[in-house]
């Protein structure tokens, strides 16, 4: 087995596992008891989405996906800003 095998084989594996990781942060953003632990399960899923994105850009040597997953993460954050602060929002008497 050569070092290239081997590190296919890695990455493949870590996506896999990444993968099963995501599914359950959806499985909790669903289920979540509270609003608070819904928010956490949507940002941990995106974080989530944008180390896959990253993986894949490696395993498959195109580079281009690296700038998607910024503006991924970009959207994301911007996503959990507005949320919280609608939510916080909401809350005020």
């Amino acid at each position: 087995m050569s070092y290239y095998n081997l590190v296919y084989e890695l990455f493949t594996s870590c996506i896999i596992v990444l993968s099963i990781c995501t599914l359950a942060c959806l499985i909790r953003t669903i289920k979540g008891p509270s609003i608070a632990d819904r928010l956490i399960a949507i940002n941990m899923t995106d974080t989530e989405v944008v180390a896959l994105i990253c993986l894949l850009a490696a395993r498959s040597g195109e580079y281009g996906f690296t700038d998607i997953a910024i503006i991924y993460s970009l959207f994301s954050f911007l996503a959990v800003a507005i949320l919280t602060r609608f939510l916080a929002g909401r809350r005020k008497p």
